[in-house]
């Protein structure tokens, strides 16, 4: 079996894309930013901006997806438009790479918020976010209907509990983050270099919308109801963060905030007491695992791409009954668990984005290759070519940024991304035998 069922309505894939954007990112990241920025107005402005820059993305892709619509997302719009050789780069780099260090950082912060409801120290933290990675490793290899149910569960419980966090904090809080700034907040030159950095974590809680690309081989109606999940997708979330920071900021000094790894919990435990911060912690644990289960369920079907097309190992194309790619689905959960054992939160982070703003700047290029061969799709991204220039310049942006402020991480990406161009240069002919889109 090479190709995968076309069982996924839109309600399951908004579903698996909102699951894995609303993750680690929201509870853990806007005390980073919070803290970076040291000013509550420029701590809202860039969650602002983050959702902006991700509409812009949806836009880019929802076109991409509906254009080639099967398995594996980024490396089969590189494949269509600059051959086999970047098509390997992409895809290899999409899986092993920024995927699978994402699955870690999420899995490291899954460990982190069980350890503080079992009161049992963070020391433990990394090996449970490896026993996190083995189950629901475990439960997608049931097959794509259990991955699905769970998916669904854990959204939809997780978004009915944020939006009630938001009414809540409104209503107590005392407006106490939006006055003053810290102590050495940035300034000057500095403040360019620390917005850079805090937006690595504004992307972070915002990404996620390419990850219907994953799966738009399983989708129903592909050209109509891929769109929707990307656009409905990116403007809900938004909109739900920006409420969410709003209400952090009602409720917790700012200094409070930027000191808080789980600010959800810390704004609950102010207006309620320390059982309403367990409850909290709860809530963000059930949002982390939805969102682990999602990343561990899109990033094999790329490996799965991968290996059909010939651009990996053979074995990597099994499908089971169940309709997963198992072998792949395995490959991920073993890296993704060695790279949660030995990493931090922060680290993975930090790699990941770097990842993330080469390739998907990257696909801004893709685009403008296709477009130029066939200019209609069954999407097109309005205002084109000015909104994809304004994404890749924006994302050009902080990665100057990122690399003037953390040069390690950022050589450390580039290192691997040549070190794939190398292997596949080496190892693929330039041409790719086609097969018909699924």
């Amino acid at each position: 079996m090479t190709k995968l069922k076309r069982t996924l309505r839109m309600i399951d894939g908004l579903a698996l894309i909102v699951g894995i954007m609303i993750g680690s990112g929201i509870f853990r990241t806007p005390g980073l930013v919070a803290g970076l920025l040291g000013r509550p107005g420029l701590t809202f402005v860039a969650w602002t901006l983050g959702g902006g820059v991700g509409l812009l993305g949806a836009l880019i892709f929802a076109e991409l997806a509906t254009r080639h619509p099967q398995a594996g997302g980024k490396y089969v719009y590189a494949r269509e438009a600059f051959g086999r050789r970047c098509a390997f780069v992409i895809g290899w780099i999409e899986a092993l790479a920024t995927y699978c260090v994402a699955i870690a950082a999420i899995a490291v912060v899954s460990g982190e918020y069980i350890a503080r409801l079992s009161h049992s120290g963070a020391a433990g933290a990394r090996l449970i976010g490896v026993g996190c990675i083995a189950f629901l490793t475990a439960l997608n290899l049931l097959g794509v209907a259990t991955g699905r149910w769970f998916q669904n569960l854990a959204t939809a419980a997780k978004v009915v509990a944020l939006v009630g966090v938001v009414g809540v904090a409104l209503f107590s809080g005392s407006g106490a983050g939006w006055h003053g700034a810290l102590p050495g907040a940035p300034t000057g030159l500095a403040l360019g270099s620390a917005l850079a950095v805090a937006f690595q974590s504004v992307i972070w809680t915002s990404y996620g919308y390419p990850d219907a690309a994953k799966i738009a081989e399983e989708v129903r109606d592909p050209d109509r109801v891929l769109p929707r999940i990307f656009l409905i997708g990116i403007v809900g979330v938004t909109a739900l963060y920006l409420l969410l920071n709003a209400a952090f900021l009602h409720v917790l000094p700012l200094d409070r905030m930027a000191a808080s790894t789980l600010v959800a919990g810390d704004a609950a435990t102010l207006i309620f007491g320390p059982r309403a911060g367990a409850a909290v912690t709860a809530l963000a644990l059930l949002a982390v695992l939805a969102s682990l289960n999602g990343n561990l369920f899109v990033t094999p079907r790329v490996l799965f791409g991968l290996a059909r097309d010939g651009l990996g190992p053979r074995a990597l194309v099994k499908v089971n009954a169940g309709g997963t790619p198992w072998p792949a689905m395995l490959l991920v959960g073993v890296v993704s668990a060695a790279l949660a054992a030995t990493g931090t939160f922060e680290s993975l982070l930090s790699l990941a984005v770097v990842f993330i703003l080469l390739t998907d700047g990257f696909m801004v290029l893709v685009l403008f290759r296709l477009r130029s061969r066939t200019p209609h799709a069954a999407f097109t991204v309005p205002g084109y070519p000015v909104v994809p220039l304004i994404f890749l310049a924006t994302y050009a942006l902080v990665l100057i940024g990122t690399a003037l402020r953390q040069p390690g991480v950022t050589a450390a990406a580039l290192g691997t991304l040549a070190a794939a161009y190398a292997l596949g240069r080496a190892i693929t002919p330039p041409q790719l035998p086609r097969e018909p889109a699924g």
